[in-house]
């Protein structure tokens, strides 16, 4: 009788163990698919085609959010060469938050190819910026070794007009967006040509970013229905003064 109570007893318990095992099982895996990620927001994206992000979107899904590796695609998103620098959050229980800080375009030079510089004058490839109206470097060196792709730009006279432009785009944005192109003449003076293609600003050689002050203050002073546009040149190669000539209509 104790031998059959005492088998009674352990197949009880069995199963009693069994089933503790099956309703803890039952509710890691529930546990675990809470915690799936299943959305995965990129935001700060306002330049470039993020597509090219969407197989890092693909590959987060379905991770852990508590075991998913967050330095590691961090370091790979900011492998991208439009990325400057990135963070990567939990938003528990299901959702990866990608924040992009990209890299600025600011002007477009042609080499062998088509080569887009940001403000720090890192060289960029053109194509996954769509159709974006930038200044455009004309008449610099164009030998490829110069333009490093992922890289700054090792010309010198480049970084330079680099820095006018952003400049200019910090300080005077209205001339900016005027643009159409910035040039370094056969007299290794710097010139830049508006979008109307017939005004020409002629900056010369030295104290460039004190000249872009000269012009937004001569800007300024403008009667509101005239603007650069009006002018065939604006000349500011010589000291302290400003010398134009109006286009003839």
């Amino acid at each position: 009788m104790k031998y059959f109570q005492k088998t009674y007893l352990e197949i009880l318990f069995s199963f009693i163990g069994m089933g503790t095992m099956i309703f803890f099982a039952v509710q890691w895996a529930a546990f675990n698919d809470v915690f799936m990620i299943k959305n995965v927001e990129i935001n700060g994206v306002q330049y470039f085609d993020d597509s090219s992000l969407a197989s890092y979107k693909n590959d987060i899904k379905g991770n852990h959010i508590m075991f998913f590796d967050l330095k590691s695609y961090k370091d790979q998103i900011e492998s991208v060469a439009y990325v400057k620098d990135c963070k990567i959050s939990r938003t528990f229980p299901e959702t990866i938050n990608i924040v992009i800080y990209e890299r600025e375009p600011l002007a477009i030079i042609n080499s062998t190819d088509l080569i887009m510089l940001d403000v720090d004058g890192i060289c960029l490839p053109v194509e996954e910026y769509g159709t974006i109206s930038l200044p455009i470097l004309s008449n610099f060196k164009t030998n490829e070794e110069l333009y490093p792709s992922g890289e700054k730009t090792k010309s010198s006279n480049v970084i330079k007009s680099i820095n006018v432009i952003k400049y200019s785009k910090r300080n005077f944005n209205r001339l900016y967006e005027d643009i159409s192109e910035f040039v370094f003449n056969d007299s290794n003076e710097y010139e830049i040509i508006l979008k109307n293609g017939k005004t020409k600003i002629l900056l010369g050689s030295n104290n460039i970013l004190k000249k872009i002050d000269y012009l937004k203050a001569f800007d300024n002073a403008l009667p509101a229905d005239k603007d650069f546009n009006i002018y065939k040149y604006i000349d500011l190669r010589y000291k302290d003064q400003i010398v134009v000539r109006e286009r003839r209509v």
